[in-house]
């Protein structure tokens, strides 16, 4: 069959999706090039350019490679050698730059082809869905002539052009309906308009900027709808309740192979996010292999398998990537089957279960049972009862009616677990919260709901995307300079760690990715190890170990220095906060002084343990599969010494004395802590009347106590009911009081320290040595 030049191949989009048309950006200046991307050699093509938002009386041309295509002064290009090249345009007063993509082929074969041999990217691209004609998505209009304007964007390489604005026209939509069987084509991606692409606008309205050539498949991948869409259905059908259905309401399909809307995650909010809980962002696997055209070849499509196996042994195909489980996730039981080894891919097939289970238990509870089919519109009515749709059950006169709210929201996020099919590598995480939120909502509108105790929502610790210290600056989408070190993962974390200020990072993390902490992934995963540790007043010091690597993040944000320094310049004494989880300055004890240490008092150093003192003593991470939970190690690591406990919070050894004064010497260091915070509390709250309260969970901690109860309650644990004025005394022991609380493992990080710390406090307060206490 011979072909036209036009349909040959460039680096194209990643793998066939539809997508319903979005915003794009508002028009900046900017040169348009117009005319073929694609030539023979020998022969020549005449390109054109534009100027606008701007002026222009001429233009420069230049080729990027003249051994491949040469251009003259009008932009006429000559194909000279087989390969691809682009030609540059500048604007001689706007100074504007554009590139114009230009494929060169190789001779005519003797029927008046082109050898494939000597076209670049051919055969690759010719064996992709992209170059089938006979693909649903290409063909199923062809009975009409024509593919319409709502669906030419990702059906044909006319309407992706013209919606890019490609074509002269304006961007953001298609003006005009497609020819069939109009497959994505050399020019489709490389249009000057798809090459200077950066950001996608979401069915949501959300936006993602700052993209590279992947945004070029986010334009199709990105699916047709999204959770804002249910909720303007039910607004817009004046429905009140979750469990009230109505003839207004129906299912709505995200559409096929939502690629970008899975990975983009909250940043895209494809999924139905529901309102009380917080979702992963971007998913960012290891460098080198964390956008689309990174992981799949441009050009056949195809996901680079012999890479993979770099890090993923044995994975040659898709079947084998289903047993893929990010380590950190090894200890974590997602879909509640007792099953931590299987592949993610399996979790998210048994939440996927569990949901279809609720949405037909659901049904059947309410006399109106439904089935799930492999036909649009995909939900029917279950008549026969059985759970399956029969092929006489999955035909549109069938078409399940009766939907709630609840339903919908529910029933969506599960089509969208089903037609990304990548979905367990694209974020395997957004994917299980979407199912699992799913689920417990369905419950709540059956009589007899599943059981969802042995359920897993999250991933531990550094991995917990969907935590507030990943979250936290989602409003924004930007991790603020002096929070970027340890909220933004390794671009913020190895910024800071070099030059000791922070820098603003544009996107916000899902938790640590393997860069963070790892110089490279094969074959040793090498430890990157800073050259010092940043304490809170800006002096550094050298921990012995990789310890420098934990510490930069679990040092803590204020000390006995910065304190010092804010009461000697004067004004409103104010509380600092030591931030979270510092634990590294409480087990180095007075060598850095992150607590407030009080003149002619002698203080613990760094904590002594026969199981050693580095972090990763304690906290192994090959060991508890990288999540860092001494529990994940309690039997192999910790039972050989403290054989009559079965869990850290247990310990209490050598320390035998009543240090909170509560006549119990049997209780837990940790319980011993926790009497001495509580008696410190109660003398902050002497010294200011009772004034005075604490709630850990509300920044900034300490507020006015109104009706002196001792407890915070949600009225009075507001920003306009802060504590103040802080004396320079209520300042220290408020600090020392925070540390010991937002160290939760401070009674073993270094309990003397933290014991004298809190010990001193009182005696400060109150004037006098604490009755019954013991200082450590």
């Amino acid at each position: 069959m011979k072909r036209s030049p036009l349909l040959l191949a460039g680096p194209l989009l990643l793998s066939l999706a539809l997508s319903a048309c979005a915003k794009l950006e508002t028009p900046h200046p900017e040169i348009v090039t117009d005319g073929p991307h694609s030539v023979l050699v020998g022969q020549r093509i005449q390109l054109s350019a534009t100027t606008r938002e701007a002026t222009d009386d001429g233009y420069q041309w230049t080729s990027e490679d003249p051994a491949i295509a040469t251009v003259d002064d009008t932009g006429q290009v000559t194909g000279v050698g087989a390969g691809e090249t682009a030609i540059k345009v500048t604007g001689t007063r706007s100074k504007l730059e554009a590139r114009h993509v230009v494929v060169v082929m190789g001779v005519l074969t003797s029927d008046g082809g082109v050898d494939p041999n000597q076209v670049p990217y051919f055969l690759a691209w010719s064996g992709s869905p992209h170059a089938d004609t006979t693909a649903e998505a290409f063909s199923h209009w062809n009975k009409d002539g024509l593919v319409p304007t709502n669906c030419a964007r990702c059906h044909s390489s006319e309407g992706y052009i013209d919606f890019l604005g490609g074509d002269g026209s304006n961007p953001g939509k298609v003006d005009a309906p497609a020819p069939t069987q109009s497959v994505v084509r050399c020019e489709t991606c490389h249009d000057s308009a798809a090459a200077s692409l950066t950001s996608v606008t979401f069915p949501s309205g959300k936006k993602v900027s700052g993209l590279g050539p992947e945004a070029r498949c986010v334009v199709c991948h990105q699916g047709r709808a999204s959770g804002k869409d249910i909720d303007a259905q039910v607004a817009d059908a004046g429905v009140v309740g979750e469990d009230t259905t109505s003839p207004a309401l129906g299912f709505t399909n995200i559409h096929y192979y939502p690629a970008g809307a899975t990975l983009f995650a909250s940043q895209a909010a494809g999924g139905y996010q529901y309102a009380d809980q917080t979702y992963d962002s971007r998913f960012r696997h290891v460098p080198g292999f964390d956008k689309c055209n990174e992981c799949h070849e441009p050009h056949s499509t195809r996901v680079r398998w012999e890479a993979c196996a770099t890090c993923h042994p044995g994975v040659t195909d898709v079947t084998k990537a289903w047993d893929i489980r990010q380590i950190a996730s090894r200890n974590q039981d997602y879909d509640g089957d007792k099953n931590r080894t299987e592949g993610i891919y399996y979790e998210i097939q048994g939440l996927r279960d569990r949901l279809l289970a609720a949405i037909q238990r659901y049904g059947s509870e309410r006399a109106q049972p439904l089935c799930y089919g492999n036909a649009h519109p995909y939900w029917f009515k279950d008549t026969d009862g059985d759970g399956t749709c029969a092929p006489a059950e999955s035909v549109a006169t069938n078409a399940y009616a009766s939907w709630t709210p609840r339903l919908q929201k529910a029933a969506y996020n599960y089509q969208l677990s089903r037609v990304d099919p990548g979905a367990f590598a694209h974020n395997a995480k957004y994917i299980i919260q979407l199912l699992h939120d799913s689920t417990q909502s369905m419950n709540k509108g059956l009589s007899v709901p599943f059981d969802m105790s042995l359920l897993v929502r999250n991933d531990p610790g550094h991995f917990n995307g969907a935590s507030k210290a990943a979250r936290n600056w989602d409003s924004s989408e930007t991790v603020q300079a002096s929070c970027s070190r340890c909220h933004s993962g390794a671009q913020g974390y190895r910024f800071f760690v070099q030059y000791g200020v922070g820098q603003q990072v544009p996107e916000t993390a899902n938790g640590l990715e393997c860069s963070t902490c790892h110089e490279n992934f094969e074959p040793d995963y090498d430890v990157f190890i800073p050259a010092q540790t940043w304490l809170p007043d800006g002096k550094t010091v050298n921990l012995p170990g990789q310890d420098n690597l934990c510490a930069n993040c679990h040092i803590g944000r204020a000390s006995k220095a910065t304190i010092d320094t804010a009461l000697a310049a004067g004004g409103t004494p104010r509380f600092q906060n030591v931030h979270y989880l510092p634990a590294a300055g409480t087990r180095e004890g007075t060598l850095v002084r992150i607590g407030y240490e009080y003149p002619n008092k002698t203080y613990a150093g760094r904590l002594t343990h026969m199981g050693g003192v580095q972090c990763t003593s304690c906290h192994v991470p090959g060991k508890s599969n990288h999540t860092f939970r001494i529990q994940d190690v309690w039997g192999e690591r910790c039972k050989t010494c403290h054989a009559d406990q079965t869990e850290a919070a247990q310990l209490r050894l050598i320390h035998l004395s009543d240090y909170d004064g509560d006549g119990n010497t049997t209780e837990s260091l940790a319980a011993e802590v926790e009497g001495m915070a509580a008696r410190l509390l109660t003398a902050m709250r002497g010294v200011t009347g009772n004034g005075l309260c604490y709630n850990g969970d509300v920044n900034p901690y300490f507020f006015k106590d109104t009706d002196k109860d001792g407890t915070c309650s949600a009225t009075e644990s507001v920003a306009t009911n802060t504590f103040a004025p802080f004396t320079p005394a209520l300042v220290k022991a408020a600090h020392n009081y925070q540390l010991s609380k937002k160290d939760p493992g401070a009674w073993a990080h270094n309990f003397n320290y933290v014991g004298q710390l809190l010990h001193d406090s009182v005696e400060d307060l109150t004037g006098a040595a604490p009755l019954n206490m013991i200082r450590p």
